[in-house]
């Protein structure tokens, strides 16, 4: 794919990132890239239109400001990591001319991952690449999750939440509240509840095509998460149905650089 249109998303919140972005402007500007900028996330889709590829510099949660608009434009995206993980945004910022050199040469691999859609009683929806997350807002109460399979009961899970995953983000809130990794590459979804009454209440892992629907009896004292950003309260949204979305995000990511060697370095695995 040739890159002729960039578009920039920049949290300008991280250090040093006013260099960083000189050096995207020069690398553009030799190459021949005409180049747009955005600093504030997430992103309307109108920001990505024309764009042959979207970077971003900041962290994980920058990238995922952006994924969902990327998604519905078709705009592949990578990210510059200036963040404290970059399990999302692959290339380093020590030197970005090199990374933007190989991107713009096509020395890259393309992958797809799969989004969750998350469907509301208003017919609206949200896309999400890492999770949605339905929670107790006081956190010193427990809540009730029934869920179905479609249209099937599976349980209904006494906890303090549960989280919705995909593969990409079965190694986010998902590993930390005790569910599994996943490959990005399977098509599955993911549910763990959290600190479930029942220890036998474990991780379950869903066909990539069911759809899911969430229900409880005690939506006024739930919020809901779509991808991390900001709650929203969960009475007169529930139930939901969630699925796996029919659009797919484009990420670009070094040809060096696998899913597992991410995770050896990330989770810091001997």
């Amino acid at each position: 794919m040739a890159i002729r249109r960039l578009t920039l998303v920049v949290n300008r919140t991280k250090p040093d990132v006013e260099a960083m972005v000189r050096s995207v402007q020069e690398e553009c500007q030799k190459a021949g890239v005409t180049l747009t900028m955005a600093d504030a996330w997430p992103v309307s889709r109108a920001a990505l239109q024309g764009a042959d590829a979207c970077g971003v510099v900041g962290g994980d949660g920058t990238f995922l400001g952006v994924a969902e608009a990327a998604a519905l434009e078709g705009v592949p995206l990578f990210g510059i990591n200036r963040g404290k993980l970059g399990f999302l945004a692959a290339y380093p910022s020590e030197d970005i001319g090199a990374s933007l050199r190989s991107i713009f040469a096509g020395d890259f691999r393309r992958e797809t991952r799969a989004l969750l859609e998350i469907r509301f009683q208003d017919g609206s929806f949200a896309l999400a690449l890492n999770d949605i997350v339905i929670k107790t807002r006081d956190v010193f109460r427990m809540g009730r999750f029934l869920v179905l399979a479609d249209g099937a009961k599976v349980n209904e899970f006494r906890a303090d939440g549960i989280i919705l995953a995909t593969p990409t983000g079965t190694s986010a809130y998902n590993l930390a509240a005790g569910g599994p990794l996943v490959d990005p590459a399977a098509s599955v979804i993911a549910l763990t509840p959290i600190c479930a009454h029942t220890l036998s209440n474990r991780s379950v892992i869903f066909d990539g095509e069911t759809e899911l629907e969430v229900r409880s009896e005690d939506a006024p004292l739930l919020g809901l998460s779509v991808d991390g950003r900001p709650t929203q309260e969960a009475q007169g949204r529930l139930p939901v149905l969630i699925r796996t979305a029919k659009v797919q995000l484009s990420v670009l990511r070094p040809k060096s650089l696998t899913h597992f060697e991410v995770l050896r370095s990330k989770l810091k695995w001997a």
